[in-house]
């Protein structure tokens, strides 16, 4: 696993949830959610966006793309962040 990945493994862990089980496989950042009765797509929708703005203001330039995938029980979701390289003036 790249150094990024594992600098963000190790933001989300302590940022975001501490009940999120985190890991990476091939490439992804799995994010395993604890059960529960909710609604799945709108928890999915909340990890998305606690995620994105936590990467994005840690590491608002990265040179590889980063794939999520959430996992909660027999439901999965995936979504990426893109590359972001700032060029100067």
């Amino acid at each position: 696993m790249g150094t990024l990945q594992e600098n963000i493994l190790k933001l989300i862990g302590e940022q975001c949830s501490p009940r999120w089980e985190l890991e990476e496989y091939r490439g992804h950042i799995i994010i395993n959610l604890p059960d529960t009765e909710e609604d799945y797509r709108a928890i999915c929708q909340q990890v998305k966006k606690e995620i994105t703005k936590c990467v994005q203001q840690h590491f608002p330039e990265r040179d590889t793309e980063l794939l999520f995938e959430v996992r909660n029980g027999s439901w999965n979701f995936s979504f990426k962040l893109r590359k972001i390289m700032i060029t100067g003036p």
